[in-house]
């Protein structure tokens, strides 16, 4: 006489994929907007080696400058523009704005786009800034004459670009990310 076999249970494995799946996915995609938006930006006296500039032609590019941002941004929520510069004569200009972006990847590509004929930006190279959501992206190119370094960089709460004179690339990679760090902030922290 054979032995009946008893069947297993698989609706417990299953419950437990499909709250995986129900859970675990939206809470993984969702953390960088959850934690990068909304955010606010204030633009420091010094930052680094750099000191914010306060004179009327800096002001006045700063002014110009937020403009363009508000213009070519219509959704940012805040906006802002400064020109810092150290005793040596590198100066750093920049601007941005926050307010919740869906795609910053693409997001990082149409402002490099935005950027490429002001300042005559050659190839573009993909920075990895280590932080899930945010996006980066630098290119060299010239401004009233001299060789500059664009980069900007951007996440689901905010977007910061900045011009660099006398650095390299990478070098101006990492003091945007230090630049944003001092800028911006999340306003859930």
């Amino acid at each position: 006489m054979p032995v009946p076999v008893r069947k297993r249970r698989r609706w417990p494995w299953l419950l437990l994929l499909a709250l995986a799946c129900c859970c675990g996915c939206p809470a993984y995609y969702g953390m960088p907007i959850w934690s990068q938006y909304p955010a606010h930006a204030a633009l420091p006296a010094r930052v680094a080696d750099l000191s914010l500039r306060q004179d009327g032609r800096s002001a006045q590019a700063a002014q110009q400058l937020e403009a363009e941002v508000r213009k070519a941004h219509l959704l940012a929520e805040d906006t802002f523009a400064g020109v810092y510069a150290n005793p040596d004569g590198k100066q750093v200009t920049v601007f941005g704005g926050t307010g919740f972006r869906f795609d910053p990847e693409s997001a990082a590509d149409d402002e490099i786009a935005r950027l490429t004929e002001k300042y005559q930006l050659g190839s573009v190279e993909t920075v990895d800034t280590g932080v899930r959501g945010r996006h980066q992206r630098c290119a060299v190119g010239r401004a009233e004459g001299d060789a500059v370094v664009v980069c900007t960089s951007v996440d689901h709460g905010s977007i910061a670009s900045a011009v660099f004179t006398r650095l390299s690339l990478q070098d101006s990679a990492g003091l945007l990310d230090t630049l944003r760090g001092q800028i911006v902030s999340s306003d859930r922290n």
